[in-house]
């Protein structure tokens, strides 16, 4: 990256993927413009992949998640035309869309080289700009804590519990079996 600006405030704290969104557009929307915005597909803490679409949303941009590969870029006229693969369970999607628009890509995309020395010492010698609340303008009930329609109440990794148990007898016999053992467990 040549260039970077860093969105930072206290006020921005405990912002849920909606908040995260209308935040972001404020600060590209502040850019006044752009061609493409990438994002990767989800965060590692959150693991929802809607902050790239919820982006796209409040921009009033055309969107493709889950891109592997960018084809290719042409002109088409007056406007500019991005066609890419969209990673499916079974294969990929051919889509293109006009630009100005958004993609989140998968790890497929990319292997990451790493920086040159020269690279490196550019970076630590570089200022990055810092753009707080105030800078952005944002409305202070739509960002961070206010401006989330989620809380984190808990986060956790599950128990992985294996029991497994085979029933035997007549299929009637299964089925009450099962029935009563969903009732003592309160599953229904």
């Amino acid at each position: 990256a040549d260039e970077a600006i860093l969105l930072t405030d206290t006020r921005f704290a405990g912002a849920d993927t909606l908040a995260t969104s209308y935040t972001l557009a404020k600060g590209i929307e502040k850019l006044s413009y752009f061609d493409l915005i990438i994002c990767g597909k989800q965060a590692i803490d959150g693991d929802t992949a809607q902050v790239g679409p919820g982006l796209a949303e409040k921009l009033g941009i055309p969107h493709v998640c889950y891109v592997r590969k960018i084809v290719e870029i042409r002109d088409e006229g007056d406007q500019s035309l991005i066609s890419v693969e969209r990673m499916m369970e079974d294969g990929y999607d051919l889509l293109a869309m006009f630009l100005p628009a958004l993609i989140t890509v998968v790890k497929e995309i990319n292997v990451p080289r790493l920086p040159s020395l020269r690279g490196l010492a550019k970076a630590k010698s570089s200022l990055m700009p810092v753009w707080t609340a105030k800078e952005l303008g944002v409305d202070k009930n739509m960002v961070g804590l206010s401006g989330s329609a989620t809380r984190v109440i808990k986060i956790f990794f599950p128990q992985r519990v294996r029991r497994g148990e085979i029933l035997k007898g007549e299929l009637e016999s299964q089925v009450t079996c099962l029935i009563d053992k969903l009732r003592e467990t309160k599953v229904i």
